[in-house]
């Protein structure tokens, strides 16, 4: 499972500016599938859902970029010892909560995940290749909401 997740991972890693370009195709997933959580972000106050505007700020920019960063961090720390990034993953889901961040909320934020890779890996993204993503994130969700004690 963690070597397909890795493996695919690099087919993101090599689009140019993949973190800018991941994060913004991610967060049009998020506020596509639950535009309801776009008031739970900052940037929401200064622009409209879906906009241009919003797509090119540097503080939405900065956030979506850091977001694909953090899968990247936790895609790079998949290896037999896993508990350097579950303690990671448990404080996230901690900070994340009184950010309001939901429970359910983690669903969409896999919903969103997912149609972004198939987007960035086109044809590579095959139902094996899913199938671990789905599995790693449902692992990286089910840590982070543990961390959260809802």
């Amino acid at each position: 499972m963690a070597s397909k997740v890795i493996e695919s991972w690099k087919l993101v890693t090599a689009i140019d500016n993949y973190l800018e370009v991941a994060g913004e195709i991610l967060f049009k997933n998020i506020f596509t599938i639950a535009p309801e959580m776009y008031p739970l972000f900052s940037f929401s106050k200064d622009h409209e859902i879906m906009s241009d505007s919003l797509f090119s700020d540097p503080k939405f920019k900065k956030h979506a970029a850091g977001v694909v960063g953090t899968v990247d961090a936790a895609v790079g720390m998949l290896g037999p010892d896993l508990s350097p990034l579950v303690e990671i993953l448990k404080k996230l889901g901690r900070k994340h909560k009184n950010y309001k961040v939901k429970e359910e909320h983690y669903a969409i934020i896999g919903q969103a995940l997912i149609a972004t890779l198939a987007a960035a890996m086109a044809d590579a993204f095959t139902d094996e290749v899913k199938a671990a993503w789905v599995e790693i994130y449902g692992v990286i969700s089910s840590t982070m909401i543990e961390g959260a004690c809802y």
